[in-house]
C-alpha cells in the first residue's frame, strides 16, 4: 500500500506538471462572420506601428490566425466598419459578429475576453461622458467637470480590480495608465474650452485677419465683408475631408445665392509654395464665392485666435462681425440649412 501511495502521488505530481504549460509567445484570433461578403478579409490594423494583417474569411464567415506578437497591441478591427480589438501573445480569442450590424452582435469569448469585453464598456462609459456635444462636457465648471471625469475614472478601475484575478496584469497596468493620462489630457482640455468660451462666445465680435490674398485680385480683411452674414470654410488642398465637402458647399452657395450671406472659402495653403496649388484646385472643384489665402498658414494669427487645430473648420458671423458660432455644422450636414433657415438671411 506504501508503494502505491507513493505511485499515485507520482502521477499526480506528473499530471499536474504537464497541465502547467508556459506561455505561448503568440495569439491565437478565430471566429465566426454572419452574412459575410464574399472575398472579403478580416482585417487587423495596428494604428501604433501602421501595419496591418488580413485573415482570409471563408465563404461560411469562418477565419482563423496566429499572431506573433513584439508586444501587446490595440488592433482596429476591419470589416466594413471598424470596431477595437486587444490581443496579447498566450490569448486565444474568439469573436463573433453580424456584418449587418457589428456593434450591436459582436460578442467575445475565450482567453482574452474579459480584456475586449472591458474595452466595449470602457468605450459604452465614454460616449456618456462625453454626450452628444463633447464641448459641453468640456465647459461644465470645474467642480462639475472633476465630479464627472472622476466617476469615469473611478467606475472604470472598480472593473478592473475586480476582475484582476482573470485579466492580463500587464493589460491592467496599461488602462490604469491610460485613465491617469485621460485625466491629465482632458483636464487641459477642460482649461482651453473654458478660455475658448470666454473669448469666442456667441455674441462676442469676431477676430479679425486683414491683407488676405483674394483668388480674384488684391486683397481683403473681414471687415470688408460686414453688412452680411458670413460663412468661413478653412480648408487646404492637401486636406481630404476638406475636398469631400467642396461639392455640399457648392449646393450651399447655389441654394442662397440670393440671400444676405457671403461665402467665403479660407485656405491655409503655404502661400510661398503652394499658391498655384490652391488656385488650381479652385478651378478644378468649380470653386464660388470669395476666395482668400491665409498669410501663414495654420500658424495664421486668425487661424489662432479660432484655436484650430485640424480641418475642415467653419465659422458662422452674423452681419455686425459677431460670433454666431465658432465652430458651425458642415455643408454636407442638414442642420447648416437648420441654422441658416433660422436666421434672418
Amino acid at each position: 500500500m506504501k508503494y502505491l501511495s507513493l505511485l499515485f502521488m507520482c502521477l499526480i505530481l506528473a499530471s499536474c506538471k504537464k497541465e502547467e504549460q508556459p506561455p505561448k509567445d503568440y495569439a491565437v484570433i478565430h471566429g465566426k462572420i454572419s452574412n459575410p461578403t464574399e472575398g472579403l478579409g478580416f482585417r487587423l490594423y495596428n494604428p501604433a506601428t501602421s501595419k496591418s494583417v488580413t485573415i482570409p474569411v471563408d465563404k461560411n464567415g469562418v477565419f482563423r490566425d496566429t499572431l506573433k506578437l513584439e508586444e501587446p497591441a490595440s488592433f482596429n478591427g476591419v470589416y466594413e466598419n471598424v470596431f477595437g480589438i486587444y490581443l496579447e501573445n498566450d490569448m486565444d480569442l474568439e469573436l463573433t459578429f453580424d456584418k449587418e450590424n457589428i456593434t450591436k452582435t459582436i460578442a467575445f469569448s475565450g482567453k482574452g475576453a474579459e480584456e475586449n469585453n472591458f474595452l466595449r464598456e470602457k468605450n459604452k462609459r465614454s460616449g456618456v461622458l462625453m454626450g452628444e456635444d463633447y464641448k459641453e462636457y468640456l465647459a461644465l465648471d470645474d467642480a462639475a467637470f472633476d465630479r464627472k471625469t472622476d466617476d469615469y475614472n473611478n467606475g472604470l478601475i472598480e472593473i478592473l480590480d475586480a476582475k484582476k484575478e482573470v485579466m492580463s496584469p500587464e493589460f491592467i497596468t496599461l488602462q490604469k495608465e491610460n485613465l491617469q493620462n485621460f485625466k491629465t489630457d482632458i483636464t487641459a482640455q477642460h482649461k482651453e474650452q473654458l478660455e475658448i468660451n470666454s473669448k469666442l462666445s456667441k455674441g462676442m465680435p469676431s477676430p479679425p485677419f486683414t491683407d488676405y490674398v483674394n483668388y480674384s485680385g488684391g486683397t481683403n480683411d473681414l471687415e470688408d465683408y460686414r453688412g452680411k452674414y458670413v460663412y468661413i470654410d478653412i480648408w487646404a488642398t492637401w486636406c481630404v475631408p476638406c475636398i469631400v465637402e467642396m461639392p455640399y458647399m457648392n449646393e450651399i452657395e447655389k441654394e442662397y445665392a440670393d440671400k444676405n450671406i457671403q461665402f467665403i472659402g479660407l485656405s491655409i495653403d503655404d502661400p510661398a509654395k503652394d499658391e498655384q496649388k490652391w488656385r488650381d484646385m479652385i478651378v478644378d472643384k468649380e470653386l464660388h464665392g470669395t476666395q482668400l489665402l491665409a498669410d501663414n498658414q495654420i500658424d495664421s494669427k486668425f487661424v489662432r485666435d479660432y484655436y484650430i487645430y485640424g480641418i475642415p473648420r467653419f465659422i458662422l458671423l452674423d452681419p455686425q462681425g459677431n460670433i454666431i458660432t465658432y465652430d458651425a455644422p458642415r455643408p454636407s450636414e442638414p442642420r447648416l440649412k437648420e441654422l441658416f433657415d433660422s436666421l434672418d438671411i
